[in-house]
């Protein structure tokens, strides 16, 4: 086994203030075969600004050390908000949309889920009756696409229009438009999440006190849930749902609670958060425990609580952290996603640049350098981490945002005795994943299984590896970034004396 990183990154989110702000029929699959063939060869006149070749590299100080989170990241296009992951197609889903009104440059974009591949992408349709406050039109605004989820069982992609307050629905396959539903329907449309085994999509309107609710078999619009009393009492950020149990848990930014809703009876219970919790944005539900993730944005914190609002923890995510101005300013926890596989719950703090790492109690066990203002996390089901930030790359080359897949690097610990067993299986070799990035580290364990069999013997030395699992791993043993990987080389020198070691006391 050779010692290998893997990581792939993958990103969307959502804009610098999460706080609700004033607002401003099926197509063909030719029409957008045709539409994409055209943004192929008139790559000037697309306004997407997607890089179809952009390059996959390390992200800065995830050196791959044992117990660790590493990742990979790509500046695929500007403006990233979300993104959304389809097992069936091996397939992450982005959604980008740049500026404010009008929002002219607007694209969803296609990648390979495992090495962040480009495979396709669409520009929305411009709104032709979009205006502006003042009544005006505005000429070129599009209907651009920010949170999204993928529907697997109809072969869909749902986004929302934020700014139009609606949602669209797109063809997995092909990117084709399905359906544009009419506009103002979801005021400040937000997150979408799918609810297979019900055949729904629930929509959260960050400007009310709704989620909408939608039949994704038929796309049509169904009866609103409503939480609180206004839009001052609880308004829907991000939506966390375990279609096991039909449990949708949301959070407000207008107020310190979240809410329990149990999709089949309709009955919601509101939870209560910490009083000295502001603009809460993320949330992430844990159905084994029944415990609850909020990233607040204002008080720049994770709050894990449980169920009854008991408090488990309260952890700031940074410190020291200012503006452009030189003035105090929170963290700003924007967004969370807890990663079952390795108990890991990660937070992208926007005002600091960081993704940060905790374990389910919340503490934190990594701190991660995630560019200039990260925005959006999500996990895969397989113990991958997709995140997105929304400010360009950390030296300002390029205002095209990475995409990031994280992973846990799992560590393959030396056998107590040196022969296996007589019945035990013979260990078959892992295939490498096509997105692996090599390391020095790597080199050193390839050299050393090189030295042990290279004249067919085996002498019996065990050999370390150390590789990114997309599953295993506990993350007890997570490290700081920027570790260096001269601890790895070391254990390889080790492994190599051991070899050299063997062979003496044969020969002898």
């Amino acid at each position: 086994m050779a010692l290998s990183l893997v990581g792939v990154v993958g990103t969307a989110a959502y804009a610098a203030d999460e706080t609700p702000r004033p607002a401003a029929g099926s197509a063909a699959t030719a029409a957008a075969e045709a539409s994409s063939t055209s943004a192929g060869t008139e790559a000037q006149s697309d306004p997407s600004g997607v890089d179809r070749n952009a390059a996959v590299t390390p992200v800065p100080g995830t050196t791959g050390e044992p117990g660790s989170v590493v990742g990979v990241e790509s500046s695929i296009a500007p403006g990233l908000y979300q993104t959304a992951y389809s097992p069936s197609r091996s397939s992450l889903y982005v959604t980008s949309a740049v500026g404010r009104p009008p929002v002219t440059q607007s694209s969803l974009i296609k990648l390979d889920a495992d090495t962040l591949a480009y495979q396709n992408h669409v520009v929305p349709e411009v709104d032709p009756t979009a205006t502006g406050r003042d009544g005006k039109p505005l000429e070129g605004a599009r209907y651009a696409v920010y949170g999204v989820a993928v529907d697997d069982e109809h072969g869909t992609v749902w986004v929302t229009n934020t700014r139009q307050n609606t949602v669209a629905v797109y063809d997995a396959d092909t990117l084709a438009l399905v359906k544009q539903f009419d506009k103002d329907i979801v005021s400040h449309s937000r997150d979408v999440v799918i609810d297979a085994a019900r055949e729904r999509a629930y929509v959260s309107s960050a400007r009310s006190n709704k989620i909408a609710v939608f039949d994704t078999s038929t796309n049509t619009q169904l009866a609103d849930i409503t939480v609180g009393k206004d839009s001052d009492d609880f308004s829907a950020m991000s939506l966390s749902l375990d279609e096991a149990s039909g449990t949708l848990v949301t959070v407000s930014a207008s107020s310190t609670k979240a809410a329990i809703i149990d999709v089949a009876s309709g009955s919601i219970t509101e939870v209560p958060l910490p009083a000295n919790v502001a603009r809460a944005s993320g949330v992430a539900y844990n159905p084994a425990t029944g415990r609850i993730y909020v990233a607040s944005q204002g008080s720049g914190d994770l709050v894990v609580v449980e169920k009854d609002g008991t408090v488990v923890n309260q952890v700031v995510t940074a410190t020291d952290v200012k503006d452009a101005d030189g003035k105090d300013v929170s963290s700003g926890a924007l967004n969370v996603a807890l990663d079952p596989i390795n108990s890991l719950v990660y937070v992208t703090n926007r005002n600091a640049g960081t993704i940060t790492v905790h374990d389910r109690d919340g503490t934190i066990r990594q701190t991660i350098d995630a560019g200039r203002n990260p925005n959006h996390v999500l996990h895969d089901g397989r113990g991958n981490v997709y995140a997105v930030n929304k400010g360009g790359s950390r030296d300002g080359s390029t205002k095209n945002d990475y995409v990031q897949r994280f992973s846990v690097v799992a560590a393959s610990l030396p056998s107590a005795t040196p022969t296996a067993a007589p019945d035990a299986a013979p260990t078959r070799p892992s295939t490498p994943s096509p997105a692996t990035v090599s390391t020095p580290s790597a080199i050193a364990s390839a050299a050393v299984q090189t030295s042990g069999r290279a004249e067919g013997r085996n002498d019996g030395a065990s050999v370390v590896a150390v590789s990114v699992s997309d599953g295993g791993g506990s993350g007890s043993g997570l490290a700081r970034t920027g570790v260096s990987l001269g601890a790895a080389v070391a254990a390889a020198a080790l492994v190599i004396g051991g070899v050299l070691l063997v062979r003496a006391r044969r020969h002898a």
